[in-house]
């Protein structure tokens, strides 16, 4: 073989050798970010999507018999609610409160979404408190639903009292100051010895004047050994917290386990309720009273309610009044919602005069105050409506005329005059 070739054929080997050195190192492996895209691109979507709301249907929420208030605790996952449902009549004022644990600090864990029997939201989120006069006889649907990212306890209170209003008249009281409630709370504290709780703006219902709204709540535990009965605390209060307030007498009553009170000043109105019960667990015979029971003072629990609210009604029927038309005259005065005045009606040429002094006493409710008259012809008493119309103008008609003679007109408008 010639020198040429030799050195061709060592080439050729030096290349074979080096390809087969090369076949037989491994492959680069070159990192590819496909697995880690597609979990960043599963997690946004995780985040990002709708949640799927858990909610359990708890039924018709059902009272103990005679009960007007309920507590009832529960717990909730994120994304999770609970919903029953609330039947009440007309006229009647519920209440709804819900608290979380943890507390809410920064903003709502939880809300309440209340629904009328068409499915009408009638709340805005997020909402802790609900109260109002039932416009209608209704089942509600009430739901609690979790704000929260982490599990959260919480409890659920309502209040429905037996007694209804008219609708139109649930929304005439308004909350007191809270400086002023602070300050009721103390004497309240002062008076009773006792822990005073405040709730600046909770249900406010005047079951006698037939008129509800919001206003200050204080109240108050203790048991027998504490107070000797229900209406010596009632009396307390009146002397302490109801210092410088007028007491209404028609709303004043007393019971074997219960007495309460009603004062008030210029338009705020204060009503006090003290009661006490049978320590739970300890009963009584269904035929024999609770104050013979045999309970000892420990087993009589008490419970202390001090609501305070100021009414809106904007007006006043303070002044002289006259008809000019007849020349019948109201000399009218308004305490609080009592009205009450004098008459002086003038017919027949003189020959007939009408009037006596301290002739009109009744009470306010809206614009229309329903009073008895007193005619100076006869000893039996009347009934009449007097109807604000404005600043400058009211309304008197008869609705029961009084027996025997009398000369006030069965209807007269009346402009207010100066004396």
């Amino acid at each position: 073989m010639s020198l040429m070739n030799k050195f061709r054929l060592n080439i050729i080997l030096f290349l074979i050798f080096v390809l087969l050195v090369g076949c037989s190192q491994p492959a680069a492996v070159i990192p590819i970010a496909t697995q880690n895209v597609k979990d960043e691109a599963t997690e946004t979507v995780t985040e990002s999507s709708t949640p799927v709301w858990q909610v359990t249907d708890a039924g018709p929420l059902q009272f103990s018999a005679g009960a007007t208030f309920m507590q009832t605790p529960g717990d909730l996952h994120p994304y999770s609610a609970i919903r029953f449902t609330v039947t009440a009549l007309q006229g009647q004022q519920v209440s709804m409160w819900l608290t979380t644990e943890p507390a809410s600090v920064e903003s709502d864990l939880a809300t309440l979404t209340i629904m009328d029997a068409a499915g009408t939201i009638l709340t805005s989120e997020p909402l802790t408190y609900w109260s109002q006069v039932l416009p209608v006889d209704q089942t509600y649907t009430v739901e609690i639903k979790s704000l929260a990212k982490e599990d959260i306890l919480y409890s659920y209170k309502i209040e429905i009292p037996a007694e209804t209003i008219d609708p139109a008249f649930g929304a005439v009281y308004e909350p007191i100051e809270i400086s002023l409630c602070q300050l009721l709370q103390q004497e309240m504290l002062t008076a009773l010895n006792k822990e005073v709780y405040f709730e600046s703006y909770a249900p406010f219902l005047d079951a006698v004047g037939g008129e509800a709204g919001q206003g200050c709540r204080l109240t108050a535990t203790g048991t027998g050994a504490d107070f000797s009965d229900a209406g010596s605390v009632v009396h307390t209060l009146i002397s302490t917290v109801g210092a410088g307030w007028t007491q209404a007498q028609n709303y004043s009553a007393d019971g074997v386990t219960g007495s309460a009170a009603g004062l008030y000043r210029d338009m705020g109105l204060m009503l006090i309720k003290v009661n006490w019960k049978p320590e739970m667990g300890v009963e009584c015979p269904a035929d024999q009273p609770l104050d013979v029971c045999g309970l000892t003072p420990e087993q009589k629990i008490y419970s202390i309610e001090v609501d305070v609210a100021q009414n809106t009604t904007g007006f006043s029927m303070d002044g002289h009044w006259v008809d000019a038309s007849t020349g019948f005259t109201l000399d009218l005065y308004q305490d609080w919602k009592q009205i009450y005045g004098q008459h002086v009606f003038v017919i027949q040429d003189g020959s007939k005069i009408d009037s006596l002094e301290a002739s009109i006493n009744g009470w306010l409710k809206g614009t229309v105050a329903t009073v008895q008259f007193q005619s100076s012809f006869t000893d039996q008493p009347g009934t009449a409506e007097i109807t604000y119309i404005d600043v400058n103008t009211i309304q008197w008609k008869i609705i029961a005329a009084p027996a025997g003679e009398y000369y006030l007109p069965m209807e007269a408008r009346l402009t207010r005059t100066a004396q």
